[in-house]
């Protein structure tokens, strides 16, 4: 065929030529992507995920996932993630000034902490703690940065409770929540992790009885004081917490309780004392009596 017959040729097929198809007739249809439903258990760990590294909690939120490393030139134009910082709760430390300790940390208004404080089903509350925080923000230490909020600090803490809670069985355990609270006058009444045992049997004891638990710090704490002893006008005071009006236990957890609270709690040292006594106002080491002749001659000998 010569150049003309083409030319004739592809003139011809031009004329006839229909409309071009539609661009979607070379598109490939893509699957809908796969959605995943979260849980009612996902709920109140939605905020945070805790990573523990041997004593140290750190949190990150899940609106964060990980991503893909950027490309070499982009990931140096890229800035640094800071570096998290660490905040230590000691064992024994009221909500009040964990919620303090952690602003002051974190340098966020207190008065964030303490609103995100009052939301249990956010911060992953068990179900027997009634929405309260206070015995459930676990000690320890923690790692954050400037973008971990308030609700996701806490909810960390509630996390690391629920971890150690859950490897001591308490959940199984019939009245978790009268298991904190001892677990919280057990921290507050002892000077030393070997007294734990003997001061949960001690309050064990007194409840089996019905008797008055007459204890220093539940007043202290319902009155939001500090301190060892209370004074007349003290163990008068109308509170809730005050164990020498009311029998049986306070209305809640007064403190943080750690590990070996916790233990002590759920298994209390085997005897039938009914009391101890600060006999050194020095290192707060306790005495121990079955009797009321006995506890009389011990404070007898404390305060000579």
């Amino acid at each position: 065929m010569n150049v003309e017959d083409l030319l004739r040729e592809t003139l011809a097929e031009l004329a006839d030529e229909e409309r071009p198809p539609h661009p979607e007739r070379f598109l490939r249809s893509l699957p809908p992507p796969r959605t995943h439903r979260r849980g009612v258990a996902l709920a109140a760990a939605a905020a945070v995920v805790v990573l523990a590294a041997g004593g140290t909690v750190a949190v990150r939120t899940l609106s964060e996932p990980d991503r893909p490393a950027p490309p070499a030139a982009t990931r140096a134009a890229t800035r640094p993630q800071p570096r998290p910082d660490r905040v230590v709760i000691k064992e024994g430390t009221r909500l009040a000034d964990v919620l303090a300790r952690l602003a002051h940390a974190t340098g966020r208004p207190l008065a964030a902490f303490a609103q995100a404080a009052r939301d249990g089903r956010a911060l992953g509350l068990p179900a027997y703690a009634k929405g309260r925080l206070e015995g459930f923000a676990y000690p320890g230490t923690y790692e954050y940065t400037t973008a971990t909020t308030p609700t996701e600090l806490l909810a960390a803490m509630v996390a690391r409770f629920r971890t150690e809670s859950a490897k001591l069985g308490l959940d199984a355990r019939p009245a978790p929540l009268d298991v904190v609270i001892i677990a919280s006058l057990v921290q507050a009444e002892s000077p030393s992790k070997a007294d734990m045992p003997k001061v949960a049997r001690v309050i064990r004891n007194r409840l089996d009885r019905g008797m008055y638990l007459q204890l220093d710090c539940t007043v202290m704490y319902g009155l939001g004081k500090y301190g060892i002893q209370a004074t007349v006008k003290d163990v008068k005071a109308r509170t809730p917490y005050n164990t020498y009006r009311h029998r049986g236990l306070p209305p809640g957890p007064i403190l943080a309780p750690g590990t070996a609270a916790l233990k002590a709690a759920l298994h209390p040292a085997k005897g039938s004392w009914l009391y101890f006594v600060a006999v050194d106002p020095k290192t707060g080491a306790l005495e121990y009596a079955t009797t009321q002749a006995e506890y009389e001659d011990l404070v007898k000998r404390y305060k000579g």
